[in-house]
């Protein structure tokens, strides 16, 4: 899995920096369909570093200092880091993609 991922891990403050770019450009310069795609590209590349800081500062807080159960584990923002926020990132890409040809073609 960190073959996959590895640049996007190695390189996060770069990914989120792009994100955070494609999220202004996105709300100032773009209208419909397709700002609605470029909005959810950069809100589930930013929700996945969020997801990811939240599933590991709740395990140590909760279950490590609080609870004292390090075999614990906290699931919910790890399903949305794994699971929901790379969805969000492939369906807004091939919906950018689309809406952006169907526009082009329209010209």
């Amino acid at each position: 899995m960190s073959g996959v991922f590895g640049a996007v891990i190695d390189f996060w403050p770069v990914t989120v920096v792009v994100a955070a770019a494609i999220l202004c450009m996105g709300l100032r310069k773009l209208t419909g369909r397709l700002r609605i795609f470029v909005l959810m590209i950069a809100g589930s590349i930013i929700g996945f570093f969020v997801s990811v800081l939240l599933h590991n500062a709740v395990y140590a807080i909760v279950f490590v200092r609080l609870l004292d159960m390090p075999d614990a584990d906290e699931p919910v923002f790890f399903i949305i880091a794994v699971i929901v926020c790379p969805i969000l990132f492939a369906v807004g890409v091939v919906g950018a993609l689309i809406t952006w040809l169907r526009e082009r073609r329209l010209r």
